[in-house]
């Protein structure tokens, strides 16, 4: 069940869109909580403070800094498409559901004039209200795969040509371009590179000294002993199966780079992390900029999905800044080795679907987030991002469908896996059963909840707020 069962749908003060920019130059500026003209009247400050619905001025003043000092900068890449709309709202949403401290910007990359319009207009009608904290940030189109003819699209260039570009430009961190020094930068100053899709549990943190945190131990034998702390010098990050497939690419970075110098243990130990990246401004710059000069040879020579990854990977040995694994921060594939599951499977059968709708890392450990890359699904519930109405988060769209409060008796142990056009029914173990549990209460939950935020701020009483919508 979500936090929002029962609602009294109310429409909230309207900003009418006083704040749209009127011209089409809107790349490298950011949005707050509204305008992109920076020397704004009090009177308009006003309305917009009368028209807040997430945070009062006060919270969002304590949550510009994590409790131990540090100033965290949360990003993630998208176009302008609305399939990455209500990803991107959803992850506004889930990071304030669990007070992640920070600034937290969506860098959306490639949009058209009239979609960066609409896309500042619905980031400051529907997100920008929430928190001061929360911010848009527009760059060019990166993701051509040929630059000369502008043929082709690898979507992914626009994560390390869009987050150079993001911290170039930002007026964050003072890039001087004569030097190409960040000017701003401090050593307690943190980026936090994720992705769309991923689904917040809990904050993110730069301080995995909890003994509740697990690191990545590829060797039975291995008594490495791992630092805790972000600090410079000091990158983290997620362990995925990637093992060391990024040193077919060492050749790239020339005959003289230090990725040369990196043998196969170091390169499980360090060197094959994942988003959530995380570092010191100044450190994720380095290998941000080696990234962008990578990435294209890189897919150029493997044309694949994962072939930013590898360039990441590639980028930080280049660098010779190593990273910290860490196995605890999120969970994906429910077959995924090198994650969180261990946590899940350990909840009591009666815990698991309410620790996923109601995250609780007090009373268990818990993963950071969900990557929701992946389907979930348990009995006839499915959940599956590309199967999202675009619309999800509108007031005419119903809620999804949730797994039931019995989503773990043993007559629930299977799910609904698609083969194109067809579906057909498979059975789950136990450890399965739980995992899809899980996944499923979590993502269908947080969806439903975003969705009755949206509807209870900016619907009225005609808002749909039925449980029907149905993916399988």
């Amino acid at each position: 069940p979500t936090a929002y069962n029962e609602v009294e749908l109310a429409p909230i003060a309207s900003t009418d869109g006083e704040d749209a920019k009127t011209n089409d130059e809107l790349e490298g500026r950011q949005t707050a909580n509204a305008p992109t003209n920076y020397d704004q009247d009090e009177e308009r400050k006003t309305i917009k403070k009368e028209s807040r619905i997430g945070f009062s001025l006060e919270e969002d003043e304590k949550l510009e800094l994590a409790a131990d000092g540090t100033k965290m900068y949360v990003i993630f890449s998208t176009d302008c498409s609305r399939y990455q709309q209500w990803q991107s709202y959803l992850f506004f949403f889930s990071a304030s559901r669990v007070r992640q401290p920070g600034v937290i910007t969506r860098i959306a990359s490639g949009c058209t004039d009239e979609e960066k319009k609409s896309t500042e207009q619905w980031h400051n009608d529907h997100i920008a209200v929430i928190s001061n904290r929360y911010k848009v940030f527009f760059t060019p189109k990166f993701s051509q795969i040929d630059e000369d003819t502008e043929a082709g699209d690898y979507h992914f260039f626009n994560k390390p040509f869009g987050t150079k570009y993001y911290i170039e430009n930002s007026s964050d961190f003072g890039w001087e371009e004569s030097s190409g020094m960040l000017t701003k930068a401090q050593n307690n100053e943190v980026i936090l590179l994720l992705d769309p899709d991923m689904l917040l549990l809990q904050p993110l943190t730069t301080d995995f000294s909890d003994s509740s945190v697990k690191f990545w131990k590829p060797f039975h034998k291995d008594t490495l002993e791992r630092k805790k702390k972000v600090a410079p010098g000091v990158m983290f990050g997620q362990t995925y199966g990637l093992g060391v497939k990024w040193m077919d690419f060492k050749s790239l970075a020339g005959p003289n780079s230090p990725a040369h110098e990196v043998d196969k243990r170091d390169a499980q130990l360090f060197y094959q992390p994942g988003p959530p990246y995380i570092g010191v401004v100044s450190d994720m710059f380095k290998v941000v900029n080696r990234w962008a000069e990578l990435v294209r040879e890189v897919h150029k020579e493997k044309p694949q999905l994962l072939s930013e990854m590898y360039a990441y990977q590639l980028a930080a040995a280049d660098q010779k800044l190593p990273h910290e694994l860490v196995t605890s921060m999120m969970i994906s594939a429910v077959d995924a080795y090198g994650e969180a599951w261990d946590y899940i499977d350990a909840l009591p059968n009666e815990e698991v679907c309410r620790m996923g709708a109601s995250p609780n890392p007090s009373k268990y450990a818990l993963p950071t987030l969900l990557h929701y890359c992946q389907h979930y699904g348990v009995a006839n519930v499915l959940f599956a991002k590309r199967s999202i109405p675009h619309n999800i988060f509108t007031c005419q769209s119903p809620l999804l469908e949730e797994p039931s409060t019995d989503a773990m008796s043993s007559h629930n142990a299977y799910n609904i896996v698609s083969h194109g056009k067809r579906q057909e029914r498979q059975n789950l173990d136990g450890k399965h059963h739980k995992r899809h549990v899980f996944s499923s209460c979590a993502i269908t939950s947080a969806v439903n909840e975003a969705a009755l935020f949206f509807k209870h701020h900016h619907c009225d009483k005609t808002a749909n707020t039925e449980k029907t919508l149905s993916l399988t």
